[in-house]
């Protein structure tokens, strides 16, 4: 059997020689021979097998810049084969990694790196090795970076497919989430993992990317939606107990096209850092006049807005203690004008009271409703009229002019906020 080899000083050059016979090797004494200008090591981890290869590595110290080394290898410690001498051209520690092809699977080697300088020669002791039986790719090679050494094809494969499951970092503005990068539509060839069997040992393989883009638009589209952020005109809205005023929100999106293009790049490239997504802006839209009416009960006063600005505000009466206004966002349900009220609780209650008129009335919860009434002095309205003599059962009056005003503003359908600030 004739063996090819390959020898590569340190990490570069590299050049080869053909495996010839012992009786053709330099004549050295295989019981080990010493020398106080040469010296020979073997680092941890500086052997990874293939089935049919090995990569070797050494230290060679020299005093001298006319060393040359080889290496003797074979079944048993009596070698048999030797690499052609490849010389060192400097004086000093030296790594060396020489790389035998040619092998036999899942046999045990012997070997010993030889350094000679021309006067003096110096071996670096018996070291054994074992192949890796056929079909298992060699120690320390990478498929896109994923270690796949000693794994069958079908392992690397699952092993590679892993990398799809990683996730990818994508960004919108200040928002940030992750996504497996098969949702993206990244796919693996997984024909270029055979040729991982014929790598040697410790080499990097790549397998291209390709990205379905259908499914990358498709998820584009969905993530908009969920990431991005609508156009929304100036309102007034309930956040907790507190109404406040929203300013008008210029809507973010993603910008398909260019971020079809951004993400096929950062998965063919194999990226993991975090992708900010191009996006498209648009103007928050025009006022739609939209007409909202905000009962503040720690004040006791009524605000109406119109697109978030107010038009009116006045002092109302909200109801007692024991009857209270109810907190929330409703709606005007429906308008009266004019209005009996009747009292739900039997005469005789506490809480009975007679048939009482309203010029204007407005349902927007419950039984409760904006309206006038008559019978409560215009002084009376306003902080802390909730605790007093002309409280209502859970209404809000309005004074006279104010809801005049309202019952003609305010359509059915409008927001009813009652908040406590």
């Amino acid at each position: 059997m004739l063996l090819s080899v390959l020898c590569a000083f340190g990490v570069v050059g590299v050049g080869s020689a053909a495996g010839v016979t012992k009786d053709t090797c330099p004549t050295f004494n295989t019981a080990g021979e010493t020398s106080a200008d040469l010296s020979i090591g073997y680092p941890a981890g500086s052997v990874l097998v293939g089935s049919s290869s090995v990569k070797l590595g050494a230290l060679i110290g020299t005093a001298t810049g006319q060393t040359t080394y080889m290496v003797a290898y074979g079944s048993s410690a009596d070698y048999g084969l030797c690499t052609a001498a490849v010389p060192l051209s400097t004086s000093g520690q030296q790594p060396i990694q020489v790389v035998l092809t040619g092998l036999d699977a899942q046999t045990t080697y012997h070997f010993t790196v030889v350094a000679t300088n021309g006067t003096d020669t110096a071996l670096g002791g018996d070291q054994t090795f074992t192949t890796l039986p056929a079909g298992e790719i060699p120690q320390g090679a990478t498929i896109n970076g994923v270690a796949v050494g000693g794994l069958s094809e079908a392992a690397a494969l699952r092993a590679l497919r892993q990398l799809s499951a990683a996730p990818a970092r994508l960004a919108i503005g200040k928002r940030h989430w992750s996504v497996v990068r098969a949702l993206l539509g990244a796919q693996i060839d997984a024909s270029q993992v055979a040729p991982a069997l014929q790598a040697l040992p410790g080499q990097a393989l790549a397998a291209p990317t390709s990205v379905d883009a259908y499914r990358l638009t498709h998820y584009l589209a969905a993530a908009s939606r969920r990431y991005g952020q609508p156009t929304l005109p100036e309102v007034v809205r309930l956040i907790g107990q507190h109404a406040l005023v929203a300013p008008a929100q210029s809507g973010i999106q993603i910008d398909t096209r260019r971020a079809r293009a951004a993400i096929t790049a950062y998965l063919t490239q194999r990226r993991s850092g975090v992708l900010h997504l191009p996006i498209r802006r648009a103007r928050a839209p025009q006022p739609q006049h939209q007409k909202t009416v905000v009962v503040r009960l720690s004040a006791q006063t009524l605000t109406a807005y119109l697109d978030g600005r107010p038009v009116l505000t006045t002092p109302v009466t909200t109801g007692r203690a024991a009857l209270p206004t109810p907190s929330g966002s409703f709606y005007i349900h429906s308008r009266s004008s004019p209005y009996v009220f009747t009292s739900p609780w039997p005469k005789g209650n506490p809480y009975w009271y007679p048939p009482t008129p309203a010029t204007w009335a407005m349902y927007f919860y419950d039984n409760d409703f904006l309206h006038d009434d008559p019978g409560e002095p215009a002084n009376a309205f306003g902080s802390g009229s909730q605790n007093g003599p002309y409280a209502s059962h859970g209404c809000v009056h309005v004074p006279h002019n104010a809801m005049a005003f309202l019952y003609q503003w305010l359509p059915v359908g409008a927001t009813v906020i009652v908040a406590q600030s």
